[in-house]
């Protein structure tokens, strides 16, 4: 049986930083049972680019709720650069980042995404820039230069644009979603926040499911 969890993701999506405690317990939970891999969505986009401050009222009502249900705190640094609010919303970059990653190293790109989400919404770094990947990256033991080179090259933006493009051909409609495909079965097992709790539950009850047939 081969099985293999999608974890489909935008680096902007404040519910997706949320969800990234419970998507980094089921890989610890699962590593020798479940591939996994991330996928952007490309949440903010052409006419979606849009100033932090366009999204302050929005953000300032929904981001105690969102503390609240999943116990991740926005950092003093991001709630400066809220109230700043001219920090440009593009997903473009971020998502070229992980690609970029994702060419580099077998590594976890779940623990990638969970980085380039916490230097955003813990440090209020801006993901626009290109040099904000380099502690990251270095994090990561991975090669500043080859990556940055990598990031630069056109042809990196366009397997980007792929990529939104498949899951948008996945009928994903919100972030964070998540698929688990069993062999030639695929189930829709979160489309926004769930816990580790039920997440665990449905993954069990679809393993046990599969593996009677």
């Amino acid at each position: 049986m081969q099985t293999k969890l999608y974890y489909i993701f935008d680096p902007l999506c404040g519910w997706c930083f949320g969800f990234s405690p419970v998507i980094k317990r089921l890989e610890e939970t699962y590593k020798d049972q479940i591939s996994f891999e991330t996928l952007c969505g490309g949440m903010m986009l052409g006419d979606r680019i849009k100033p932090l401050s366009e999204m302050k009222s929005y953000l300032s009502e929904a981001m105690p709720r969102l503390e609240e249900m999943t116990g991740v705190k926005f950092g003093d640094d991001y709630l400066k650069v809220l109230d700043d609010g001219s920090l440009v919303l593009d997903s473009e970059l971020p998502s070229i980042a992980m690609l970029v990653y994702k060419s580099m190293t077998q590594k976890s790109s779940v623990q990638f995404a969970s980085a380039i989400q916490n230097s955003l919404y813990k440090s209020g770094k801006d993901l626009n820039k290109i040099d904000t990947y380099k502690y990251l990256v270095e994090d990561f033991d991975l090669d500043w230069d080859i990556f940055k080179q990598k990031m630069e090259d056109p042809s990196y933006k366009t397997k980007t644009y792929d990529e939104f493009k498949l899951v948008g051909e996945m009928g994903i409609q919100g972030f964070p979603s998540v698929v688990l495909q069993v062999d030639d079965k695929a189930y829709l097992i979160a489309r926004g926040y769930r816990s580790f709790g039920d997440m665990h539950a449905v993954i069990e009850e679809i393993i046990k499911k599969e593996e009677v047939k």
